[in-house]
């Protein structure tokens, strides 16, 4: 009985805070609202703001920012960041559209110009190989690869843009941090083991062999160069980007699917674990074309084959 007095207690004298929380809210709003601002304020911290001016209501919460606007013949237009969500009063109903703002509009929303923003968020698909191969010391021929079943996937997650300039945001800095997934598909009846600290070819029954590939998987961190050229309106550009791009490997395998059964084993197989070589880039919107050449050689020094990596391909969903 004791307890749950206590807690009943405890449960009103909770509740008692609650409401004056409330209440001091509700009264420092209405002080407020007779200056077209009101504001709610959590630990002397501005949580949300709002401001009603004229045909305009600029609502903040946070650091993000949504402006309301009444415009022209009974429209509504609502801005979150770069886009704009248009809601007009038409004789059959209303017609809701979503607009994206040239750097114009967003000036006028914000009183101020719109940064530079560099192309690496994406999703990136492409075709790996090796140039200047050369087995000198090893079995030749061993790392031959299945072209068409050799592939990468990254996704491009961080971003981080610098603008160069002070009036214009045409050229500027990226860089960034993606995860790059690499698939080498054996064209020969092979796969490969760490043999006392060199790389040396297994041989396969070819007769069941459906599959041998070796997979590597990397942390990625570009920097580049980007300069953009405005295309039919400030908000749609052509972009080409140009850099070093360099990666921490993370993990590394290979795969043998025969006679319906999988194998898979895990080891650094002497790949460098670091890699760094040149990337370039160009594109337009969502989509762009990348070419990337590693001037570190696939394997440590004299433990394999000398063979440098390429990947050439494509990046959708750009963000």
């Amino acid at each position: 009985m004791y307890f749950v007095l206590l807690t009943n207690s405890k449960s009103k004298e909770m509740k008692k805070s609650i409401l004056a929380f409330i209440i001091i809210c509700v009264c420092t709003a209405a002080v407020l609202k007779a200056q077209d601002t009101v504001r709610v304020k959590v630990l002397g911290k501005n949580v949300v703001t709002v401001v009603e001016g004229g045909d305009r209501t600029d609502v903040k919460i946070g650091n993000n920012a949504i402006d309301i606007k009444d415009g022209h013949g009974d429209t509504v237009k609502v801005r979150v960041g770069r886009k704009a969500l248009v809601i007009a009063d038409g004789r059959h109903g209303s017609d809701i559209k979503f607009e994206n703002l040239d750097d114009n509009e967003y000036k006028s929303w914000t009183g101020h110009s719109a940064r530079f923003k560099g192309h690496w968020a994406a999703v990136e698909m492409g075709i790996n190989s090796f140039a200047n191969v050369n087995y000198k010391g090893f079995i030749p021929n061993f790392m031959d690869l299945n072209q068409n079943k050799s592939f990468e996937i990254s996704v491009n997650f961080l971003r981080y843009s610098i603008g160069l300039q002070k009036e214009k945001r045409n050229i500027g800095l990226v860089t960034g941090l993606g995860l790059t997934y690499n698939d080498y598909r054996f064209s020969n009846a092979y796969t490969i083991e760490n043999d006392n600290g060199l790389v040396k070819p297994v041989s396969l029954n070819m007769t069941g062999l459906s599959k041998s590939k070796l997979s590597t998987t990397y942390l990625t961190v570009p920097f580049m160069l980007e300069f953009q050229i405005p295309v039919d309106g400030h908000n749609k550009r052509l972009y080409f980007s140009g850099g070093v791009i360099g990666g921490l490997k993370v993990g590394s395998h290979t795969k043998v699917k025969m006679d319906g059964n999988k194998s898979k084993s895990r080891d650094d197989f002497n790949i460098n674990p670091f890699r760094y070589g040149a990337t370039t880039r160009i594109g337009y919107k969502g989509i762009n074309l990348f070419g990337t050449y590693y001037f570190s050689t696939f394997f440590k020094n004299g433990r394999g084959p000398e063979m440098f990596p390429f990947t050439i391909g494509i990046g959708l969903m750009n963000w």
